[in-house]
């Protein structure tokens, strides 16, 4: 059986779009095709800028993906993590620009004040933070983000969603965050609901300035 069928929608730089549905509708899959995680289109394309990106991949730096579970190393710090990851992803510039990198993303997401503790004491919300710096060292005009907010209190989740919403505005990227949660949908510009692998419904909250 196909896990998807029949979803067709538009996307701009700017906007922040939830993913909802059931359990095993789908959400999940949407967000590994468009990373080219998972393969094995049939039929219909996926276009990033003008290009199919069953052709032509995405660069590395052009899109990060944020997992619902901690990827980050247990026992380093919150800085050395954002520095592997620059390290990782972002060629050609030096130590200073580099840790200058790290300071700013660990500002603009909250965590300027956690750069020397290790990941392993960190919270749940602020572990959601660091891995969102850690995708955002490559400035990626795409940000997909997978049940970021799942277990959360509810104030951690509003602020990871307000911090979402703020990354898709300020760095105008196109943020993607498949959530279980309804409880703040009126802060994402559209919401895509998918039921059994099918495009529900599409819409749209909100409407951020579009290009000419």
């Amino acid at each position: 059986p196909r896990l998807l069928s029949d979803v067709s929608a538009t996307f701009w730089r700017g906007e922040f779009v939830a993913v909802i549905g059931p359990s095993g509708c789908g959400k999940s899959t949407l967000l590994k095709m468009i990373a080219g995680i998972a393969s094995g289109q049939e039929e219909g394309t996926i276009r990033w800028d003008g290009r199919d990106l069953g052709e032509e991949d995405f660069k590395p730096s052009e899109f990060g993906y944020v997992p619902q579970f901690s990827i980050a190393h247990e026992e380093l710090t919150v800085e050395e993590c954002v520095d592997y990851s620059a390290r990782l992803r972002v060629a050609g510039i030096s130590s200073a620009e580099r840790s200058e990198l790290v300071a700013r993303l660990l500002g603009q997401v909250g965590l300027e004040e956690f750069g020397e503790r290790t990941v392993k004491v960190l919270s749940g919300g602020q572990k959601r933070r660091l891995a969102l710096a850690m995708e955002l060292v490559s400035s990626p005009p795409i940000l997909l983000c997978d049940e970021v907010t799942s277990g959360l209190d509810p104030q951690s989740e509003e602020e990871i969603v307000s911090l979402l919403r703020k990354v898709a505005r300020e760095g105008n990227r196109l943020v993607i965050s498949v959530t279980h949660s309804l409880k703040n949908l009126n802060d994402y510009d559209a919401v895509v609901v998918l039921y059994k692998g099918v495009l529900l419904s599409l819409i749209h909250i909100s409407e951020p300035t579009r290009p000419y």
